[in-house]
């Protein structure tokens, strides 16, 4: 590839083809046979010249540069998803997401004459488009939707809404089936419950080749660029009753439009509210740098700490946060207490460490939720407490379990116990026959050694 001042030639196959930038972020599947590493970066070379021309582009290219630009790809965590797709037969797909794209793998050779073919797609390209290759079940779609999104900068910004849409596949009792020929060649358009599949046969031959588009690209490419596929408009009209969908015309994006001062926000936005008043093009009225535009940042600041997980990403949103004057502990704790086992690690441990150590407990203690599917959970929950001699709510909680009928939580408040006197330092907590005597039998039996130990620890820990 030769990347020029506003183009990139692509020279395959003997074939040269110059992209402009238009069509390079309105095209799907732009560079095609190029490395998606690759391409990724001869893209992103060309984003600069791109805003220069940023009134000139249409909508679709607009939406598109947003997405490159507010896309960090270092955020998004692998994930790996098997699978299967049936017409006659069973296949089976593996689906790698990582930091340069989706990589389908076609193990058992559905479209492909040999099995464990690799077809590669940016980002992008599923964002707005959908899957490059079979993805039939919604809830994997919408996972992966999520692994994206939590790696956009700007969770507020009209390109997070303008996904492909997501709906159920159709359920399809005899597979549609649209021909066009002669004796010498067919060339054919058939409907699966994962995609649209075309392709051609001779009689000589037999299957010259099998291509497929998903229903969502169906939907969201503008019908002009689907050629060489037989979707005449009375077959699209069919495929469109068998989805149960229309297309639609799609609102002007006003959004995206340059707004007074849109350079400045922009430049406050990505300096989490610290921009350089040197900074080149930046002005910003005292109105909208101390009221207007904060608030806005901290909108958009909360909402990326409710959509991600990673631990070092909610301690940087929750530090910008605090310089911005945002109730923090307030939002993490409503934030914690909703989300799902990773999050809610990543946020109980900034609560109990730095912004309120008795509500990160409460947090904290809403993980042991999960023991009964795995102990894990629990054995995390009472480790977390070692490193946390002085927090009141951890006091109480070790009480409670000492004081209460689950085994299995004594054991592991003994053990915390044991870790602050022996372990970390708590010299209070180094009495040995004080915690000889905590243990489970004495304590079901009411022994009074027990009763005196369990004074003790009550009195220690008062003490301090």
């Amino acid at each position: 590839m030769l990347i020029k001042e506003n183009s990139i030639v692509q020279n395959r196959f003997v074939v040269e083809r110059e992209w402009s930038i238009p069509e390079l972020l309105e095209s799907f599947d732009p560079l095609y046979g190029e490395p998606l590493a690759e391409r990724n970066a001869a893209i992103q070379q060309l984003l600069p010249k791109a805003m220069e021309i940023y009134d000139d582009l249409s909508d679709l290219a607009r939406l598109r540069l947003e997405f490159w630009r507010l896309f960090a790809p270092q955020r998004v965590d692998e994930q790996w998803f098997k699978y299967t797709t049936t017409v006659t037969n069973s296949y089976t797909w593996e689906l790698t997401v990582n930091a340069d794209g989706l990589f389908f793998n076609d193990l058992s050779g559905e479209y492909s004459s040999h099995p464990g073919r690799v077809y590669e797609q940016m980002h992008c390209d599923f964002w707005f488009f959908g899957p490059m290759m079979p993805m039939p079940d919604l809830e994997m779609r919408k996972r992966v939707l999520s692994v994206l999104r939590n790696a956009l900068l700007d969770v507020d910004s009209p390109v997070a809404k303008a996904h492909f849409e997501l709906f159920e596949y159709p359920s399809l009792e005899i597979a549609p089936m649209w021909e066009e020929g002669d004796h010498y060649r067919t060339d054919y358009v058939t409907l699966r419950k994962h995609g649209i599949e075309h392709g051609a046969t001779t009689w000589r031959d037999g299957l010259l080749y099998t291509s497929f588009i998903a229903y969502e690209r169906f939907l969201a490419e503008p019908a002009a660029t689907l050629d060489g596929t037989m979707l005449t408009p009375t077959i699209r009209e069919s495929i469109e009753q068998h989805i149960s969908r229309r297309f639609k015309v799609k609102p002007q994006l006003d959004d995206l439009a340059p707004t007074p001062n849109a350079k400045s926000k922009q430049l406050f936005m990505e300096a989490k509210g610290k921009p350089k008043p040197s900074q080149q093009g930046y002005e910003a009225s005292p109105k909208e740098e101390e009221v207007i535009w904060p608030l806005e940042l901290n909108d958009r600041l909360a909402q990326q700490l409710r959509e991600s997980d990673k631990e070092e990403v909610l301690r940087q949103l929750a530090e910008s946060l605090h310089e911005n004057g945002a109730p923090v502990a307030d939002l993490l704790y409503e934030v914690g207490k909703a989300a799902l086992p990773k999050a809610k690690m990543a946020l109980s441990k900034l609560l109990m460490e730095k912004y309120d150590p008795e509500r990160g407990v409460e947090v904290h203690l809403t993980l042991l939720e999960y023991e009964a599917q795995d102990s894990y959970w629990r054995d995390y929950v009472f480790s977390a407490f070692n490193r946390q001699r002085h927090n009141p709510a951890v006091q109480r909680w070790l009480v409670q379990c000492l004081r209460g009928d689950n085994e299995l939580h004594f054991k592991k408040a003994v053990d915390v116990l044991v870790g602050w006197g022996l372990m970390f330092g708590h010299t209070e907590f180094a009495d040995r026959d004080m915690l000889r005597a905590l243990n489970w039998q004495d304590a079901f039996a009411a022994d009074p050694d027990f009763n005196k130990a369990l004074e003790k620890v009550v009195k220690v820990i008062g003490d301090s």
